[in-house]
């Protein structure tokens, strides 16, 4: 018998690994943008966005171990 209940596992596991490259496409953006435009608060979005992608990964991590 197919499983439903495992096609939305894996479906949402997915989605949130496609979350964490979203969130590296978002650093990478943003550390080319801190390269080019000088605003004077690099630093803390640069943090902000380290910060987005640890968060991604820690929700992949939590999502695929309890799910």
């Amino acid at each position: 018998m197919f499983d439903l209940w495992i096609i939305g596992k894996l479906f949402v596991i997915v989605a949130f690994f496609v979350y964490v490259i979203f969130a590296g496409v978002v650093l990478r953006q943003v550390y080319l943008m801190t390269k080019t435009v000088s605003m004077g608060f690099e630093l803390p979005l640069r943090l902000i966005a380290w910060a987005h992608l640890g968060l991604a990964i820690l929700a992949l991590l939590f999502v695929a171990t309890y799910l």
